[in-house]
């Protein structure tokens, strides 16, 4: 630690803790160019600094500490060789610890006047002086002509109502008793001039060290809350964004399942699927009440400690079982995608609430990826260790990456499996020519499929989905064919079939290798069950298949959208639904899809 002599102001570094001496220390709001480096203040004898304001407020400084018994001060401004990155990354990492081994703690305002209103002062709104008036027990606050204008100690109450800071806290409490939401809390409306600053001067109020990267942006406060969360087990660290007593973007069961059309809302009116963390601490304005509960959060963290992972968290979360509906979007083409919401219970309640406890609401984007809204949910349900302990599941938490459609794209807007006994058994290449090499790449993203052709595809490949009937071994397979295209038509057309299908062990190395089992019941130029070709950019239909002997229902809407406005492709958007041969689900499923009588499909 550098140390500047109040007497001689030269400056001295004491390496050792125990050689430290008494010494007071400077809070203060920088003035821009008018601040004094440690360089310039080196150099003083050559170079006449004397004149800017920087230097004048050290000068005061000073003088009043050395009136008040002090040989040894502290100031940011020149004490630390900030050209210097491993100085600096020392020092900002020690900084809490400074100002609360300082003897004393002298605030500057230099736009508080001396009957000025000393609430007003930007002093109140800089995110590095929230440490430096919690760390100092003895901080004594003077106005721009170093007159004292009041202490922490006799004014406690009111600056607990400027800054929100626990009254407890601001008299030397313990950190380690306050939320991490609420912590975070404090720092909202706060600013710095460097974005990275935002979490560095946040170290200490968390006693936390990390590196200090400068250039890094927003990226700075993640890697706090990556450190906070491996440090405790305090979910309120997850505990951001609006609190509402129930999510916005939600869909009906009927909109879900198709019978009702799906709402379509504008970039600005979604909901965004974001990551665990915080983008800043803003965030926590409303969530100061939020406090962690007791017992289960413990063994939460002992059983399934976060771990990050691939520029996400995956942690053990309690979801709840049952299922709400919302929707997810594509702009291109413009799609609403009906996909089901979980419930995220947080081990965190709001005690002014009447104790309820919060939950995220959690979408899955892509294959094993889950996103969460920037909402807070009150729950109004009961808590204990054996009820959470059932609850809880693993989830990747992490920011949507919206998947970008290419020209003939098939991608399912819905899958839906209504049978008794019905297992989707697996996705195969062509039914016919099971030794082919799949053609195509199946991509799972919001929880659905997107089927892609592969460039080097040879043309007319085809691909399978099977579905098992436990009971016979027989079943239905849905196949999609894309034929070569032709001038008329640049995507080519989308054959679909529907076929009854049974399942077998391969019986060739060749179908070993695919791990095919779907096998034809017959030739599929006798019998190719119903079979339609989609022709146009604009073409939309449904078709319905309907076997007695595997007792199954099978119906299929395609429909096929421009990717934008531009014409750079076009996709097919699939609604699939198998249900029983009978039941309430048959008749749901074909009104659904909106099949019509003379809707039979056609045999090819």
């Amino acid at each position: 630690m550098r140390l500047l002599n109040t007497r001689t102001l030269d400056m001295r570094d004491f390496v050792s803790d125990d050689d430290i001496p008494k010494y007071a220390i400077l809070s203060h709001t920088w003035e821009g160019d008018q601040e004094v480096s440690f360089q310039e203040w080196e150099s003083r004898g050559t170079v006449d600094i004397t004149h800017r304001g920087g230097f004048k407020k050290i000068e005061g400084f000073c003088d009043l500490a050395r009136q008040d018994g002090f040989e040894w001060v502290w100031v940011d401004t020149c004490c630390i060789d900030k050209k210097s990155s491993a100085e600096l990354s020392e020092a900002i990492n020690a900084m809490f610890r400074w100002y609360q081994n300082a003897a004393v703690c002298y605030v500057y305002l230099a736009d508080v006047a001396r009957t000025g209103s000393m609430g007003r002062s930007r002093w109140f709104t800089r995110g590095w002086t929230l440490q430096e008036l919690i760390a100092p027990r003895d901080v004594r606050f003077y106005s721009a002509d170093w007159q004292l204008r009041d202490t922490k100690a006799k004014s406690c109450s009111v600056i607990s109502s400027i800054t929100k800071i626990d009254s407890y806290i601001l008299e030397g409490g313990d950190l380690e008793t306050v939320s991490v939401a609420r912590k975070m809390s404090w720092m909202s409306g706060r600013n710095t001039s460097r974005t990275e600053d935002v979490a560095y001067c946040l170290l200490g109020i968390f006693d936390i060290n990390i590196p200090l990267i400068y250039g890094e942006g927003k990226r700075a406060f993640q890697r706090l809350q990556e450190a906070i969360m491996l440090k405790t087990h305090d979910q309120s660290l997850f505990a951001w964004g609006k609190i509402v007593v129930a999510p916005s973007d939600t869909v009906t069961e009927a909109q879900y399942s198709g019978l009702e059309s799906m709402p379509w809302k504008s970039r600005s009116e979604r909901q965004p699927l974001l990551g665990i963390f915080a983008d800043g601490p803003d965030l926590f304005a409303s969530c100061g009440d939020i406090e962690p509960t007791h017992g289960f959060s413990h063994e939460l963290r002992r059983k399934h400690p976060p771990a990050l992972l691939s520029g996400g968290v995956m942690l053990g979360l309690a979801i709840i079982s049952h299922s709400m509906y919302s929707a997810t979007y594509l702009d291109q083409p413009a799609l609403a995608l009906p996909t089901k919401m979980e419930m995220a219970v947080l081990m965190c309640r709001i005690w002014k609430s009447d104790g309820k406890l919060v939950g995220l609401a959690l979408r899955q984007w892509g294959e094993g990826y889950y996103g969460r809204t920037p909402e807070l949910v009150l729950l109004n349900m009961p808590s204990g260790s054996k009820l959470f302990e059932k609850m809880v599941r693993q989830r990747h938490v992490m920011r949507e990456r919206s998947p970008r459609l290419h020209d003939g794209d098939i991608i399912f807007r819905r899958f839906e499996l209504n049978s008794d006994n019905l297992k989707f058994e697996t996705v195969a290449p062509d039914l016919c020519q099971p030794s082919r090499m799949p053609a195509w790449e199946r991509i799972i993203w919001g929880g659905r499929d997107i089927l892609r052709l592969s460039d080097n595809a040879a043309g007319h490949e085809s691909v399978a989905y099977g579905f098992r009937n436990e009971r016979t071994g027989d079943g239905v397979a849905v196949s999609f064919q894309q034929l070569t295209a032709d001038p008329s038509n640049p995507l080519g057309q989308l054959r679909v079939r529907i076929s009854e299908v049974e399942f077998r062990a391969p019986l060739t190395e060749a179908e070993r290798m695919l791990g095919n089992r779907i096998i034809a019941k017959d030739n599929h130029n006798h019998h190719p069950g119903k079979s339609h070709l989609v022709r146009t950019p604009s073409d939309s239909w449904s078709i319905g298949f309907e076997s007695v002997s595997c007792s199954l229902r099978v119906y299929v809407r395609v429909e096929r959208k421009n990717i934008d406005e531009a014409g750079s492709g076009a996709v097919d958007v699939v609604d699939l639904f198998i249900t029983n041969w009978a039941g309430p689900n048959a008749d749901l499923a074909k009104r659904a899809i909106e099949l019509r009588d003379n809707d039979s499909g056609t045999f090819i």
